[in-house]
């Protein structure tokens, strides 16, 4: 039987790994089947950082909304061009409705959670609306990282490039998220920084070494 240390380390393990073989694979020739197989990293990814969550079925209700609220905004996003301006999803993540994968939305409540749960453990102390305001700021951190690679690794594409308008949305969008979050937050998840540097370094990694 497996101790709780061991389990952080295996599935921290998992996370880098995970990762570490996205990014090798976006940079050989079975480039698009890593494109395909992005969804079920992405689940994998959110599974593992849940399973170290706690808040019980409390926890599972938030994000659900916190789902359902991404997913209906990336929804009207793809349709009218507001609030992140004009874009279009590609294949990477897989299928969807309205032109907009199902995906998304993991990733929002995935993100918001691991940021949320981070902000809150280190920076207790901070009234919940500055601990909202942090964690929504990293958020569009990651989002900085994340937009010029999101053409070449089949995400979405932008009408030129995202513009301010989607840097604000995203501070707002994750603001309220955090907000809708903020109760379930009732202990450290150790699982919470590991996948926030993941994605981070994930990220920077095509910046200096762009995908094929």
């Amino acid at each position: 039987m497996w101790t709780e240390k061991q389990k952080t380390r295996g599935a921290i393990g998992l996370l880098i790994l995970l990762h570490f073989v996205g990014f090798v694979g976006w940079h050989s020739e079975w480039a698009s089947m890593i494109s395909l197989l992005t969804p079920i990293h992405l689940l994998i990814s959110f599974w593992l950082l849940l399973a170290f969550a706690g808040g019980g079925q409390n926890l599972k209700m938030r994000l659900l909304w916190v789902y359902l609220i991404g997913f209906a905004v990336e929804i009207l996003g793809v349709t009218t061009g507001y609030p992140f301006g004009t874009y279009v999803y590609l294949e990477g993540l897989g299928p969807g409705i309205w032109d907009t994968p199902w995906m998304i939305g993991v990733n929002w409540a995935m993100l918001s959670l691991a940021i949320g749960q981070w902000v809150f453990a280190y920076l207790s102390e901070l009234s919940a609306w500055q601990r909202n305001t942090v964690a929504a700021l990293l958020m569009v951190l990651i989002d900085f990282l994340i937009e010029p690679v999101a053409p070449s690794l089949r995400l979405w594409l932008f009408a030129g490039a995202a513009g301010w308008m989607n840097y604000v949305s995203w501070f707002v969008l994750s603001w309220i998220m955090q907000a809708m979050l903020g109760g379930s937050k009732d202990q450290a998840n150790p699982l919470a920084l590991p996948l926030i540097l993941c994605q981070a370094i994930f990220f920077a990694g095509f910046h200096l070494w762009p995908a094929a």
